[in-house]
């Protein structure tokens, strides 16, 4: 040290060891502020330490003093590393090289060291000196960048995509070995062309455009490559340009997804879409799409002419022949139709026995009905199965635009009205659609045809209308409510279809999807993790008229794994008629975990005198109660004795018709544990409705 000092002083000129020492101290502190320091003796044993090495150690200092570097080592490095090391410094030699240490809590950090020693008298190292710099961030970014270059050579060389750098003229820079697995070019003689090289001819100018429009936003295009055999791929290709500096600056990055497959299904799904797969004619939706189409683009004043028309007692062929016969049968219908037509008009095959086309060319109410005529005759020639001749009936409605209706789904609706009258006369003519035809039976018969269609195709939904905790504000259940969306008629209210179900038992079909799409929401939910709650479905008097309900019912919860907690069925008032025939069905039901409440109470049979008789779960006040219930004394005393009677029956209590927060209020003061309403929410379809309550809903 005093050798140190003296030539400090010759250096600096300065004569005082105080100013020295105290330039020492200065270049001690800032070294101190700036790098981790470290002395250890001949031995290894630490005997300083600064501020930073415990800061990045994590250890106090008493715990790093008279212990060796091997307190902070991670293991991360061999012992061949540490050995050269230490061959190096007790050489009297200066080592460097990047250590990774690991802190007192067991994160790791990086450094940049180097390990100085200090030599005695005869030149071997008394101690050393330790001087490291933190470089975990650079480390850390080191090592992401090698991580990235090799997930993106793993990339590149695995993807099913076909990446390549091309510059703006189009010559590949570089080519991803896809190229050689899936369109078998040899990747060295690809490098050394033109990208134009692979792409077909009649894309090459929608290519180059999109070459020039690639700014800040990448270019997507369909383009069409052919592999080393001419066999064209089609592709959707993205274009991006390389703004960073570096060798493939100003370049542009292509990558290419085959398509081929998408495309190809594209087009068979399309053909599924619009076409009838027997008949190859439109099917019912593409038929209204395309009339739909027709009708905007026509001239104003011009006249169209819509014929629906419908094989009379097809089903005796298919009784007496098989299916396979019935639809060979409707493959003549088809071509004949075809045949028959211009190829201007539009032909579809709506339903299993009924047809329809337009008469693009008739410009006249009379010219409709002659031409009708002409192709019901063509229609009608007999035709040969097998042996025998059989003799083809058609009944045709007709409707002409705009004398008619004035849109697409109007024209089909008063063409089938029209092909309903004539069905309902007895068949086997044509007929002109006439309002006084019209009448409320044949409305009724129509509607009990789209009814029963809608039931087979699917036209129905359900809808789902929270109850509320009334105390809480918390979710209780929800009321699954059916929906129809007829394609043609639009929506139809429940009030209008449902009753005509109950009519015709086309409720018992309806019922049962009604229970299962619940069923299935339910299991949905609860694989999403929503926290139980009930589903209320309704069903009708008329199913529980089924001898076999019961089973049904507990069939439908066994096949969609639903527990029967989680249901809650709804029946109306006239359910309970007849006490002593229901009461049976409903325990039974009631027997099998199910909830039952009775709907709409107060408004029908259900009297106060026998309601503690029926084996039911929950009373729903009926909304003509609650609505004026803020304002009208009477109908907050009858829900008070209804919340009275329940509560002596042991019924739980749901009040409908919620509005406001005074019909709330007023509704839990009186007694009654549940609401449903528009107050909460109006019925939401099901991806709306866990909007709605997933907050409260969602398990912890």
């Amino acid at each position: 040290m005093h050798d140190y000092i003296q030539m400090m002083q010759k250096i600096t000129g300065k004569e005082n060891r105080w100013d020295v020492e105290e330039m020492l101290g200065d270049i001690a502190y800032a070294l101190d502020q700036s790098a981790i320091v470290a002395i250890t003796d001949r031995t290894g044993k630490i005997t300083y330490v600064n501020e930073l090495f415990i800061k990045m150690s994590k250890y106090r200092p008493e715990e790093l003093i008279g212990a060796t570097h091997a307190i902070i080592n991670s293991g991360y490095h061999s012992k061949e590393f540490f050995k050269n090391m230490w061959a190096t410094i007790g050489r009297g030699n200066i080592w460097h090289g990047e250590i990774r240490n690991r802190a007192k809590d067991g994160s790791y950090y990086w450094v940049d060291t180097k390990i100085i020693p200090f030599l005695n008298e005869k030149g071997i190292p008394s101690r050393y000196i330790s001087i490291r710099n933190d470089i975990t961030e650079r480390k850390r970014l080191e090592e992401k960048i090698q991580k990235d270059a090799e997930v993106y050579r793993v990339i590149t060389e695995n993807s099913m995509d076909f990446i390549s750098i091309i510059d703006l003229e189009g010559n590949f820079q570089y080519v991803s070995p896809t190229h050689k697995h899936l369109l078998g070019y040899d990747l060295g003689q690809l490098e050394c062309a033109n990208i134009h090289s692979i792409i077909a001819k009649e894309d090459y100018a929608a290519f180059d455009k999109a070459v020039a429009m690639v700014g800040d936003a990448p270019a997507v295009l369909e383009v069409r490559v052919l592999d080393e055999n001419n066999r064209v791929k089609t592709m959707e290709a993205s274009l991006n340009l390389i703004h960073e500096e570096g060798e493939y600056y100003n370049h542009l990055v292509v990558a290419m997804h085959d398509i081929s497959w998408q495309k190809e299904s594209e087009v068979i799904i399309q053909d599924l879409a619009d076409n009838d797969q027997l008949t190859s004619l439109f099917n019912r939706n593409a038929f209204s799409e395309n009339l739909d189409v027709a009708l905007k683009g026509r001239k104003r004043g011009s006249k169209v002419g819509l014929v629906y028309l419908n094989i009379d007692r097809l089903r005796n062929v298919n009784d007496s022949f098989g299916h396979e016969t019935g639809d060979y049968v409707l493959s003549i219908i088809a071509e004949r139709l075809k045949d028959a037509l211009s190829t201007e008009d539009i032909i579809g095959r709506i339903s299993g026995d009924e047809f329809a086309f337009t008469t693009l060319k008739a410009v006249s109410e009379e010219e409709v009905e002659r031409l009708t005529g002409e192709i019901k005759s063509c229609l009608e020639m007999p035709i040969q199965i097998d042996e025998e001749t059989y003799s083809i009936s058609i009944s045709c409605g007709i409707a002409l635009f705009p004398d008619h209706a004035e849109t697409a789904a109007e024209l089909i609706m008063m063409a089938d009205k029209a092909l309903h009258y004539v069905k309902e006369q007895g068949g086997g003519i044509a007929k002109m659609y006439a309002p006084e035809a019209a009448t409320k039976t044949l409305e009724r018969i129509l509607l009990e045809n789209e009814l029963r269609k809608s039931v087979q195709l699917g036209h129905f939904t359900l809808e789902y209308q929270p109850k509320m905790n009334l105390a809480i504000g918390e979710l209780a259940g929800v009321e699954a409510l059916v929906r129809w969306n007829h394609p043609d008629l639009g929506r139809i209210p429940p009030d209008k279809f449902i009753p005509l179900a109950e009519e015709t038992k086309i409720i018992l079909p309806l019922g049962e999807w009604i229970l299962r799409e619940a069923c299935k929401q339910a299991a949905r939910w609860t694989r999403q993790g929503f926290k139980p709650f009930r589903i209320a479905v309704n069903m009708s008097a008329v199913q529980l008229e089924e001898p076999d309900i019961v089973e049904t019912i507990e069939r439908i919860l066994m096949e969609e794994n639903v527990s029967p907690e989680l249901i809650e069925i709804e029946l109306t008032e006239s359910a309970f008629a007849d006490r002593e025939e229901m009461r049976y069905t409903i325990q039974r039901i009631r027997d099998l975990g199910i909830i039952i409440a009775i709907d709409d109470f107060g408004t029908g049979y259900s009297t106060f005198s026998y309601i503690k008789e029926l084996p039911a779960d929950i009373l729903k006040i009926d909304m003509s109660f609650v609505k004026d219930i803020d304002v009208n004394q009477n109908s907050r005393a009858i829900v008070k004795a209804i919340v009275t009677l329940a509560d002596t029956a042991g019924l739980n209590v749901i009040a409908e018709g919620v509005e406001t927060v005074e019909q709330a209020e007023i509704l839990h003061g009186l007694g009654c544990r549940e609401g449903q309403g528009y107050l909460y929410s109006r019925p939401l379809p099901p991806e709306e409705c866990e909007y709605m309550f997933t907050n409260v809903s969602k398990d912890e």
